[in-house]
């Protein structure tokens, strides 16, 4: 039995008088390596810059989807091309983007703007590509049915470096996978060093995640056991079982995960050195 769908993404593109054959629809694979190496290191839309010559010729907008379950597709980017290319230079992107990248003989670098087109639908709008999940690159008259828009987070993913949850902010961010993925994604990403502090007395714990899903793991644990299964954290949280509601959650340092656990462990302990965290009103036991 054929599904039938009530709203089409041309739907929405018509809505914004826009010429469907001129609308670029691109979904990229995680199973794709330069692109899930681009994915890894936040650099999507540099990656979707990189393109053979001519690539975004007769484009008015770019809708760049991830490919998500089977061959559904999550909306990441809108863009607008401008007339801008040339060939590919370290300069024209941010130290941020891995080498690896930069290095592909067939591709030159196209000017994308960013558009406020859509954006609010960014990380929200999920598509189904269809059968033809290897032509990657479609245009918009190739039909796709809008199979779900997610409600709006209320924390909003803004970096790892401004990441300040306390317990009940990160619980709620754990617990719902479906209106949080870009939060388990991020936390999925990345080994790090942690601190926990508690703002009902102001002690320190430093922790370390590494792991296939690394500090969203280790995070999750805290939300399941309010303690981690650290000893001096339990010892302190059964002298003072609400204290963990004022625990607040954020990171020390990002860290490839190309870095061995040893090296992880040797940060570890020189967070807890410089942070003091093993004396008497930290919260570390060792």
């Amino acid at each position: 039995m054929t599904t039938s769908y009530s709203f089409m993404l041309s739907d929405l593109l018509k809505k914004e008088n826009f010429d469907l054959q001129r609308v670029k629809l691109l979904r990229h694979s995680m199973n794709h390596k330069r692109f899930k190496v681009a994915y890894d290191a936040n650099c999507v839309l540099e990656y979707t810059k990189m393109q053979v010559p001519g690539f975004y010729n007769d484009v008015d907008l770019v809708l760049n989807f991830v490919g998500d379950q089977g061959t559904t597709a999550r909306l990441v980017g809108c863009y607008k091309p401008t007339l801008v290319s040339q060939p590919i230079e370290a300069h024209l992107f941010s130290d941020k983007v891995p080498q690896a990248l930069l290095a592909h003989p067939q591709n030159i670098y196209h000017e994308l703007i960013e558009t406020n087109d859509y954006s609010d639908l960014i990380n929200r709008l999920y598509i189904d590509w269809g059968k033809g999940t290897v032509n990657w690159s479609q245009r918009a008259i190739n039909d796709k049915p809008i199979i779900a828009i997610k409600s709006v987070p209320s924390l909003e993913f803004k970096g790892y470096e401004k990441i300040v949850l306390m317990y009940d902010q990160l619980k709620q961010i754990i617990d719902n996978q479906v209106t949080y993925e870009n939060w388990h994604d991020a936390l999925k990403s990345v080994h790090a060093i942690y601190l926990i502090t508690d703002l009902t007395e102001g002690r320190q714990y430093v922790g370390s995640a590494y792991g296939a899903d690394s500090l969203f793991q280790r995070w999750k644990m805290y939300v399941e056991t309010k303690h981690g299964n650290n000893k001096r954290l339990i010892k302190y949280l059964t002298e003072h079982p609400d204290y963990y509601r004022q625990f607040q959650f954020s990171i020390l340092q990002v860290i490839p995960k190309t870095i061995l656990q040893k090296e992880v462990i040797e940060l570890e302990n020189l967070y807890k050195e410089k942070l003091g965290t093993r004396l008497a009103n930290g919260l570390n036991e060792n």
